[in-house]
This record gives C-alpha cells, sequence and structure tokens, in this order.
C-alpha cells in the first residue's frame, strides 16, 4: 500500500553517463511506498539532452524539474544546482547508478522526523548484482586521523557479505554521496557541498562541516539502496587518483582545529609522498604522477583554500575534541596493507556509538 504522508522529500540526481542506469533508478522511485516526492535532474550530459524521454519515465504522480548544464559542472556543483530549486524539507541525493529499496524513504523520513538532531542519514548500501555483498559506504562511513576513509563492511577494496552483522542504528562519520539522505535547512546552513572538490570526497567534507556545526550524522539500516558503482570512471582511471588524493588532503585543511592540522597534515603529507615515489619507482606511473598533481593543486590553490578553512572555522560549534572520538586513532592503511586487516571490526581501538532516539535517553 502507498502511503501518503507530509513532508516533502526533494530526490536530486546529478546524471552523467548512460542513460540506462538513470531509467532504472526512476524505475526503483516510481515503486517506492513513499508518495509526497519531488524529483529533480540535474544534466552533466554536454551532448546528451534526453529531457523528453525523463518526462515519460518519471512517476506521473510527482513533479519533475530538470536542468541541462552546458559542460560537466561535476558532482558537488551538480548537488548544490538540485538544492537551489529544491522545495523539499528532506533532499536525497542519487547516484544515477542506484536502486532503491520500496520501503527506503519511508523508514528514512520517518527516522529523521522523530530525530531532529540528525543532519544526515545514510542507509544500508548493498551491491546492485550481489545484493548480499556491501558496497561504497556500505555500514557507515568513517576516517582515520590521516583522512583515509572506510566503511563498515568495507576497507579499500575488501567488502564483507551483509549477514546481519551491521544491522543497527549508530553514528558514522560521513555518508555516501550515492545515496545521501539530508535535511534541506542544515546543507543550507552548512553551506552546501564545496564545487572544487568537482568528485570524490565532496559527501565527506559535507559531513564534517555538518557536524562541526553541531548535527548528527547516522546510518540507519532498515533503509536499504543498491549501488552499481564507478561505472564512468572506472576505480583506476587518472582521475579519480587524483581527486582521491587531492580532496582528501584538502578536507584536512579545511576541517582540522589548527593544533590538530599541524600534527596530522606533515604525517599525511610524508605518506603522500613516499607513495607517489614508491608508486613511480614500482612503475604504477598513474598513482605516483596523480598524487604530485594533487600536490601541485594545494600549492598554486593555497590562498583560496586557507581562505575556506578560515570560512570553516568561524562557523565552527564544536570542538575537535568531539570530533576527535568519532574518528579512527590508527592508521586504516597501514592496518589493511601491512597489517592485513581486512574488516572494521578487527580494527584494534575502532568502536563505534549506538545512536540514541530522545525516546530511549
Amino acid at each position: 500500500m502507498k502511503l501518503n504522508m507530509d513532508p516533502l522529500v526533494s530526490i536530486c540526481i546529478v546524471h552523467y553517463g548512460r542513460d540506462e542506469f538513470l531509467s532504472r533508478c526512476i524505475a526503483s522511485i516510481k515503486s517506492s511506498t513513499y508518495n509526497n516526492i519531488e524529483l529533480i535532474i540535474i544534466n552533466n550530459n554536454v551532448s546528451n539532452d534526453f529531457q523528453s524521454a525523463v518526462y515519460e519515465r518519471r512517476p506521473t504522480n510527482i513533479q519533475l524539474r530538470y536542468k541541462k548544464n552546458k559542460k560537466n559542472v561535476g558532482f558537488a556543483e551538480g548537488c548544490n544546482q538540485g538544492i537551489e530549486s529544491a522545495k523539499g524539507k528532506y533532499i536525497f541525493f542519487l547516484n544515477n547508478d542506484i536502486e532503491i529499496d520500496d520501503d527506503c524513504i519511508s523508514s528514512l523520513v520517518e527516522f529523521a522526523e522523530n530525530n531532529p538532531e540528525i543532519g544526515i542519514l545514510q542507509p544500508k548500501m548493498l551491491d546492485f548484482v550481489d545484493r548480499k555483498n556491501f558496497h561504497s559506504s556500505a555500514a557507515g562511513g568513517f576516517i582515520d586521523v590521516l583522512g583515509y576513509p572506510f566503511a563498515r563492511g568495507r576497507i579499500f577494496d575488501t567488502v564483507e557479505r551483509d549477514q546481519g552483522q551491521y544491522n543497527d542504528v549508530v553514528e558514522v562519520f560521513w555518508a555516501c554521496g550515492a545515496a545521501l539522505f539530508a535535511r534541506i535547512d542544515v546543507i543550507v546552513e552548512v553551506g552546501l557541498f564545496d564545487p572544487d572538490f568537482f568528485l570524490y570526497m565532496e559527501e565527506i567534507d559535507l559531513a564534517w562541516r555538518v557536524q562541526l556545526l553541531g548535527y548528527k550524522v547516522v546510518y540507519n539500516s532498515s533503509a536499504k539502496v543498491y549501488h552499481i558503482g564507478c561505472p564512468n570512471l572506472g576505480r583506476k582511471v587518472f582521475l579519480r587518483m587524483y581527486f582521491d588524493h587531492r580532496n582528501s588532503i584538502l578536507m584536512l585543511i579545511k576541517n582540522l582545529s589548527f593544533a590538530n592540522l599541524l600534527i596530522f597534515l606533515p604525517v599525511r603529507l610524508g605518506l603522500e609522498l613516499g607513495t607517489a615515489i614508491g608508486s613511480i619507482a614500482s612503475f604504477r606511473f598513474f598513482r605516483g604522477f596523480a598524487i604530485f598533481k594533487a600536490f601541485g593543486y594545494l600549492l598554486t590553490h593555497s590562498y583560496t583554500i586557507l581562505n575556506k578553512r578560515r570560512h570553516v572555522q568561524s562557523k565552527r560549534r564544536v570542538k575537535d575534541s568531539i570530533l576527535l572520538s568519532k574518528i579512527y586513532h590508527g592508521s586504516v592503511a597501514l592496518n589493511y596493507f601491512l597489517g592485513r586487516v581486512q574488516k572494521t571490526t578487527d580494527l584494534k581501538g575502532f568502536q563505534v556509538t549506538k545512536f540514541m532516539s530522545k525516546g530511549q535517553r
């Protein structure tokens, strides 16, 4: 039975790549048990305008807004365009290669309505093909003190099977931009996505800033989505490597307190330099050149980056001592590549905080 609930949820899909992914995503939205939806399509496909086809495929009971960009403005700026045109209380950012479970939106809305301190919610993210495997941010994203991201259920390229081990509701550090549910007023207050990130890590930067304002980022396993992942760039393309390395360092510079930045940034830069030299020495030239290109960006854009940092720190309401309790104090990279640790449950010292709603406290 279809639910007829308020409030309005704006679904924003930044489309780039193959149209069949978008068609499948829209079809899953049609099957949603939640009715009060508007759909916003931001088309970053410069040479492909399919507005009429999208209107034909859309659920007939929801409003559709469509915008075609003259150039690929990136995922972050595309999301910002969606926010600017959204009318809902909540916004659900979806990649075009996502399929949502029928009850996904209903579960997220009900939970968010009962817990106004939550700024961002993440559903359980599973693999589109093998739906017993986790994918991307899996059961909630985290980072270590050097800015390397990982997730419960997935560390780097090692994913776990979903056996119910993460059927819970916990506080996390970030939620994947492929399926990120948020309060629009919180996202506006924090200053939207940083468009200079263009692609990758922009959701971690956003979630960090949301927490600096005192809101929570929470994983709720009762909502599910299925993700194909990297259908356009692939996992080892130079641009992906470049944005991954550049943006994770940029994120540290923007969001850490000055004292912690002095501690952790030099270590991270040293590891990056070692990785670059080691990659080139072992003939993995793409990785090495991507890191040096990232260094070049950080040096040539230092003035802009420092201005961003000043803006973020001026809005801070939460001390690093609180946020660091949500950050893994070891190195997930060293544990994974040298210690052969492949599960977050085996990371020594890693722990999560169960989310307690106001009625449970």
